[in-house]
């Protein structure tokens, strides 16, 4: 089975929270272009008959979603994946099985009354006997005992010896107050960059955030979708009517990832950068 049901962890940058789960029905590569697509529906949403869909960026145990314009790659697809005759040199299902979790940056929608359909060739549903379920409940038992005692092991261990918990890791935080010529505009761009243990390059959270001077000219660059036109970015878009902001959401990537390649980089690049460490 290439779905799975999952929870909605909030990627609004305001700080809104999302309870919903919704049900993944599949992620696949687009070969020719290599670009990551998932399509999927709310799970208590079913009866409106509304498919999302986007591309996806894997980051860790997580999806990270985005709208996309263009929906003809999606409904190919769909009609190839219903009618179990996938051309594998065109489309690679992308395997799940270790995501938990999936950030809506943004998505698409589009009318599609087949959504059991894909439930049912997606999602695996078992049918269980009531023996079937005992047995289960006294399993489920023995383990819950078993990985209690473990974790009483545990914490006695972490007990006498506490710095084994504690890694410190590099962060560097760097910031810069720009202009933007093409649409006369200041922004601020934040950069929060993490690396491992063995101070490589693990993560880039880029945003660059602009104000608009009157709600006219917010107005009519939200409306008229001018983020399109000006800019040409692999990421997301978020707009706050009541600051009068967009907040362009990168998705970064860089050759180099070693720690001092990478703040030479961004001091290079013109930005005032803050070294720090954080603890996992």
């Amino acid at each position: 089975m290439n779905g799975k049901i999952l929870k909605v962890s909030s990627n609004d940058l305001y700080g809104n929270t999302d309870d919903r789960e919704v049900v993944v029905f599949a992620g696949f590569n687009h070969l020719k272009y290599m670009n990551r697509y998932v399509i999927f529906a709310f799970q208590d949403k079913y009866s409106e008959n509304k498919l999302c869909y986007g591309s996806v960026h894997l980051k860790k145990d997580s999806l990270v979603t985005f709208s996309i314009n263009d929906n003809s790659v999606i409904t190919e697809f769909i009609k190839q994946y219903l009618e179990n005759n996938l051309n594998t040199q065109e489309y690679e299902i992308i395997d799940i099985s270790n995501i938990s979790k999936v950030e809506l940056v943004s998505y698409s929608e589009m009318e599609f009354d087949k959504l059991n359909e894909l439930d049912a060739l997606s999602i695996k549903r078992e049918i269980q006997t009531e023996t079937e379920d005992n047995n289960k409940k006294h399993s489920f038992l023995y383990f819950l005992l078993f990985v209690m005692l473990l974790l009483l092991g545990a914490i006695i261990y972490v007990h006498f010896n506490p710095d084994v918990l504690k890694v410190k890791l590099k962060t560097i935080n760097c910031t810069m107050d720009s202009y933007n010529h093409k649409i006369e505009l200041k922004y601020k761009s934040n950069v929060d960059i993490t690396f491992n243990k063995d101070e490589k390059l693990r993560k880039i959270d880029k945003i660059d955030i602009y104000t608009f001077t009157n709600r006219d000219m917010y107005n009519d660059f939200k409306d008229n979708n001018k983020q399109n036109e000006y800019f040409n970015i692999t990421g997301g878009y978020k707009y706050n009517d009541e600051l009068l902001e967009l907040r362009i959401i990168h998705e970064e990537n860089l050759i180099i990832d070693s720690y001092q390649e990478v703040l030479e980089y961004f001091k290079k690049e013109g930005y005032s950068c803050i070294e720090d460490v954080y603890y996992e």
